[in-house]
């Protein structure tokens, strides 16, 4: 039997959720203007990689 995982988002959840999405976005925003836009890009495309995962760590398999 394979385990099963159950999460529930509420609207709490969902809101910090964007909180947080809106300070990485501001904490981008600054990098690229006082240190460089190659870090910031760099730094955006690594949020995008650990949000990628967190989804397939989340999604059901397919088998």
């Amino acid at each position: 039997m394979k385990p099963v995982v159950h999460v529930e988002l509420t609207g709490k959840a969902i809101k910090t959720v964007l909180v947080l999405l809106a300070f990485i976005s501001a904490i981008l925003a600054l990098v690229w203007l006082l240190i460089s836009p190659a870090y910031a890009i760099a730094g955006g495309i690594g949020v995008i990689l650990i949000v990628r995962g967190l989804y397939a760590l989340f999604t059901p398999s397919t088998e």
